[in-house]
């Protein structure tokens, strides 16, 4: 009889809904003691940007002055040929103040960039080159002795135009003949001058 009145007692203290609400609190209370989930994970670096690619664009050059070409581009690296004066060259690739240039022989090395110009189609400065040296007429006749001077006009692609005898110390006409005969054979590189090919006069003299 007792055991009945405690049990309405207790049930008439809860409020209407209140089983539910404290159900609710108490599933709230667990809930905040479960583990809580791992924090996400941080977004992985950006890759670094690569090294800017070395140029490797064509380009042409003059050497105004005979350089040293390096077998890499520093200067503590060892020289594996020269490049000459006037020497024309292409280069294939830049990188840091050197350029890598085509030699003649078919291999390749590096010149400091401010030793070389920039071939813009302008034939450095430069003197005639003798190609083909007069070809000389040797005889045994006797004759008269003395020098023979002759000069030569040169065009412009290194032939002979035109001879002219200035002494004749032998007053012979055969021998200036000969004379003028063995200089019509040359062949020069003729000279540049301020980006122009030129012609030029060749002075030649005989002593029989």
């Amino acid at each position: 009889m007792h055991l009945g009145i405690s049990r309405r007692i207790l049930t008439s203290r809860l409020p209407p809904g209140g089983a539910a609400a404290c159900a609710a609190a108490l599933a709230a209370i667990l809930g905040g003691c479960a583990t809580a989930p791992p924090p996400a994970a941080e977004p992985a670096p950006a890759p670094a940007e690569p090294a800017p690619a070395p140029q490797s664009e064509e380009r042409s050059w003059i050497v105004p002055k005979t350089v040293n070409v390096r077998d890499a581009p520093s200067t503590s690296s060892a020289a594996i040929a020269k490049a000459t004066k006037g020497t024309r060259l292409t280069s294939f690739e830049e990188q840091n103040g050197w350029v890598r240039v085509k030699l003649a022989d078919t291999r390749t090395g590096w010149i400091r960039k401010d030793l070389l110009r920039k071939d813009d189609g302008c034939l450095p400065d430069r003197k005639e080159v003798l190609l083909e040296p007069p070809m000389l007429r040797m005889s045994d006749a006797p004759g008269p002795k003395g020098r023979v001077v002759v000069e030569a006009d040169i065009d412009e692609s290194g032939a002979v135009r035109t001879v002219r005898v200035v002494t004749n110390e032998t007053g012979s006409e055969e021998r200036a003949e000969a004379v003028k005969a063995e200089v019509q054979t040359v062949k020069f590189q003729p000279p540049v001058r301020k980006c122009k090919v030129s012609g030029f006069t060749y002075v030649y003299s005989r002593t029989f």
